[in-house]
């Protein structure tokens, strides 16, 4: 079954510039073990440039070699969507003791996105890379919360980045 790899705007923003040694790192490892890194609708946006100054953002360059996509939009009329949305925004509210509806709703569509796959029977387990401590934790929080805490896996966006450069991985 499909195991999605989840990708936040904070990995695609530590990565760089396509000619930069950490993006360079995340795209080879990413050909080598046949991964599409899966990016919720709100974080494309939040990567997509409008300026027309900038020839291609790294997302689009990545959309290009295939081995990033944007996901279709979140079902909302699931209600475990709904309830992962609100779970994670509360949880990265109470972490960063501030009022749950400044929560970027970009942070929470990892986790949601993720429920959705999971609910659907789609996969079996999925893997969110984040920058965001707060949503990654939340994210497996809410989502064992649901009954699917032995399916979800918080990768550490800046480790991950890390430890490619290094030759860890």
């Amino acid at each position: 079954m499909n195991r999605p790899h989840i990708a936040d705007t904070g990995l695609f923003v530590a990565m760089g510039q396509p000619s930069n040694s950490r993006y360079q790192a995340v795209r080879q490892f990413a050909l080598r073990n046949d991964i599409t890194f899966v990016l919720p609708e709100r974080v494309y946006q939040e990567l997509a440039v409008a300026d027309p100054d900038v020839e291609a953002p790294p997302v689009d360059t990545a959309i290009d070699e295939d081995w990033a996509t944007v996901a279709a939009p979140l079902e909302f009329s699931e209600p475990v969507v709904s309830r992962v949305m609100d779970g994670i925004q509360r949880y990265i509210a109470n972490a960063d003791d501030r009022p749950a509806d400044e929560v970027e709703r970009a942070d929470a569509a990892l986790a949601a996105l993720a429920a959705q796959h999971l609910s659907a029977g789609t996969a079996t387990e999925v893997y969110i890379y984040t920058t965001d401590i707060a949503a990654g934790e939340g994210a497996e929080t809410v989502l064992a919360s649901e009954g699917y805490g032995d399916s979800v896996t918080f990768v550490n966006g800046f480790r991950f980045i890390e430890d490619l450069v290094a030759g860890n991985s």
